[in-house]
């Protein structure tokens, strides 16, 4: 297991959230004070943030991995996972390697399989990160990442004041491109997915051009799980926070009931 910076917070049901591929814990701070009634824990995946960046690459399988030995650590026996993105394809693994220690998914802009248009979309922002560093990924990636909508509303983020800020914020160079291979090699999950029993809710973005409706669709189906849309592009819950929220808590207290 990694050294794992992490937080926990707030009394009930545990829950964990799980970051997309390059974020910090910190990613969370607008949706945490919405999940008001849930013990929450939130962490930076290896590479992530202040936590350990070891040799890599940052493998799926890596990453739950470092998930089951972080709840172990804690003594949670059950706990809801929502992740996010990468984060998603975390929860999936976890709960492939351990189904019985979680008791639902929340699994949002994220994927079960990679195809050629995707791994050429992601491929894209390591050819960047090699040529022009983590300014020229963040260049390559923004527009892929937030949806128009929300670009539009805070063109500030394509300043260079405003890419300091997520330059400040990502992981050093040798993180990314170790947590991007990771990623990158990602094998088809559905196969295996069908054998998961948990209770799954998949949200994606109307407006996510990184991961558009049909990988969700694949990922509900495959889960039969239920199936929703969130009036934003891939970074949900910092496009809108409120209505990422208002969906987890729906399904959470749902599940609690």
């Amino acid at each position: 297991m990694a050294r794992l910076r992490y937080r926990v917070e707030g009394e009930g049901p545990k829950v964990v959230l799980l970051n997309g591929l390059f974020q910090r814990l910190e990613s969370w701070d607008p949706v945490v004070p919405l999940l008001g009634g849930y013990t929450l824990l939130r962490y930076d995946m290896r590479g992530q943030g202040e936590s350990e960046a070891p040799e890599g690459p940052y493998t799926p399988k890596a990453h739950a991995q470092d998930l089951l030995a972080l709840l172990q650590e804690l003594g949670w026996e059950e706990a809801s996972l929502v992740g996010l993105s990468n984060g998603g394809i975390v929860a999936l693994q976890a709960a492939l390697m351990a189904p019985t220690r979680f008791r639902s998914l929340v699994l949002a802009c994220t994927t079960p399989y990679l195809d050629p248009a995707l791994k050429a979309k992601v491929g894209s922002w390591l050819h960047a990160l090699k040529t022009g560093g983590t300014p020229l990924r963040l260049r390559v990636a923004l527009p892929w990442i937030y949806g128009a909508g929300f670009l539009n509303a805070h063109p500030e983020l394509l300043t260079e004041e405003g890419l300091a800020s997520l330059i400040a914020q990502a992981p050093d160079e040798r993180a990314q491109e170790r947590l991007l291979l990771g990623f990158l090699s990602l094998e088809d999950l559905r196969p295996r997915l069908h054998s998961l029993a948990l209770p799954a809710l998949v949200l994606y973005g109307k407006e996510d051009l990184l991961f558009p409706k049909p990988y969700a669709q694949a990922l509900a189906e495959a889960l039969g799980a239920e199936l929703q849309a969130l009036p934003t592009g891939h970074a949900a819950p910092l496009e809108d926070p409120l209505a990422f929220a208002q969906a987890v808590r729906k399904f959470l207290e749902e599940i609690h009931a």
